[in-house]
């Protein structure tokens, strides 16, 4: 519609009588108005005069149309532009070159049609690429899978029939701990009974002989002291008194030989006794130290069984390449986006794609040209006698004298406000078929009121 500011003015609405010429009426209102206007901008132009000096106020151009509906007026005109019922604008979001363009200007394509494609030679080689790391990750992942959850059968059924080797070896240590401490232990107690009973050989042994040789050295003694007397009487002579000497020298030397075997055999014992007993707390450690090394091969092999099973969860978690997927899948989806396909049934009326060009943006433009409609607006003077529904005739310049049918789809219910002039947008369809109306043509719309 055409818009008028200052001292222009509109010429949207022209308000006709029913034998379509203009009236007395309508004439003498021109004049008038032509007056208003004047008058108009004598006043605009005293008060921009007479606020020189103070702050200089805005002034609004005011919309003033030149046509009014007279009262006896049945038909009301308004001016619009024909668009598509449905247009698209085709876009890519892709920087990737244009590869071919199908179509052109003008050309009719039905929904799903190949508009062009683009080259995606390196995306295919790129979603190859990614498939074949894929594949290999999920072979990888399955065997690592495989592998611990072979491993944790095998933990858990040597755990179950006690033929786990380190348990093994532990209770085999531990068996010889106890056999050895065992051994030490009676060795221990029947040195420690022979003891305390007296009863050692090697002590009984050089305790006789030490009982022997101190008689004998006694016997000896007393035979020497005799001797002695009787060499001092004169009776025994110096060779047998020197005899009697040797063989009590000889006596008290078997005697401390036979004292000093009894100690030392006495001495041996204590010492025995001593590292029998040293043995037997040696024995008694490697046996606690063997039963603590089975209970942590029990406890490792528990542990470990823990460790496995974690072990396959992870290998299960691994196995779940969707993020992988969901990258191809995008690519994929790229690959789909790359091939440009008419949205709707229509003509191309803009083709911006070329071959070779950087496919990003905007590339056709698809409109429905079997179905149109025309964009206007009604004041809100005639908004009252105007109803969705209404029929009206359409013409245009372009056409000639032709005259198409419509029918008013749509009133919006708040006004567009363009002061001083207040209107409401409409939407009118075509209903004729096979028209010569185009998409952005000029046209006139007659309602003709009852």
């Amino acid at each position: 519609m055409a818009k008028a500011t200052g001292s222009e003015v509109r010429l949207d609405i022209i308000s006709r009588g029913k034998n379509g010429k203009e009236g007395y009426i309508m004439k003498n209102y021109e004049i008038l108005k032509g007056f208003t206007v004047l008058f108009t901008l004598f006043i605009v132009g005293l008060t921009a005069c007479d606020s020189a000096d103070d702050e200089q106020p805005v002034v609004h151009p005011m919309h003033i149309s030149t046509e009014t509906p007279s009262p006896t007026s049945n038909i009301i005109t308004v001016r619009g532009m024909v668009e598509s019922v449905e247009s698209r604008n085709v876009y890519s979001t892709l920087g990737f070159m244009i590869d071919r363009v199908y179509v052109e200007a003008g050309e009719r394509v039905t929904e799903g049609q190949i508009l062009g494609v683009l080259d995606t030679e390196n995306l295919e080689l790129t979603i190859a690429q990614q498939r074949a790391n894929l594949d290999i990750a999920q072979q990888n992942s399955q065997n690592a899978l495989q592998d611990s959850r072979r491993m944790l059968n095998e933990a858990t059924t040597n755990l179950s029939n006690n033929t786990n080797i380190h348990i093994l070896s532990a209770e085999s240590s531990l068996s010889a701990a106890a056999i050895n401490l065992e051994s030490v232990q009676q060795n221990y107690d029947d040195a420690m009974r022979d003891y305390r009973a007296g009863n050692n050989p090697q002590i009984l042994s050089t305790e006789s002989f030490l009982r022997t040789a101190r008689i004998e050295l006694e016997r000896i003694e007393s035979n020497h002291a005799n001797i002695s007397g009787l060499h001092l009487a004169g009776i025994i002579s110096q060779e047998e008194f020197r005899q009697s000497e040797n063989a009590l020298t000889l006596a008290r030397n078997q005697y401390n030989d036979a004292r000093i075997s009894y100690e030392n055999a006495k001495l041996f014992q204590q010492r025995s006794i001593e590292q029998l007993r040293t043995a037997l707390q040696s024995a008694i450690t490697a046996h606690q130290n063997a039963q603590a090394m089975l209970s942590a091969s029990r406890v490792a092999a528990q542990q470990d069984i823990e460790r496995l099973r974690s072990n396959v969860a992870s290998a299960e978690r691994s196995t779940n390449f969707e993020h992988m997927e969901i990258a191809i899948q995008q690519q994929e989806r790229l690959l789909e986006d790359s091939v440009i396909t008419a949205p709707i049934s229509g003509t191309i009326t803009t083709v911006i794609a070329r071959e070779g060009a950087v496919g990003m943006g905007l590339m056709f433009i698809v409109e429905d040209t079997d179905n149109l409609r025309i964009i206007t607006r009604f004041r809100e003077y005639d908004i009252g006698q105007i109803k969705e529904g209404m029929e009206v005739v359409i013409t245009s310049n372009a056409t000639g004298a032709d005259e198409y049918t419509g029918i008013i789809s749509r009133i919006n219910p708040a006004a567009t406000s363009f002061a001083p002039v207040v209107e409401f947008e409409a939407e009118i369809l075509v209903t004729s078929v096979n028209t010569g109306l185009r998409i952005g043509m000029n046209t006139r719309v007659d309602i003709d009121l009852p």
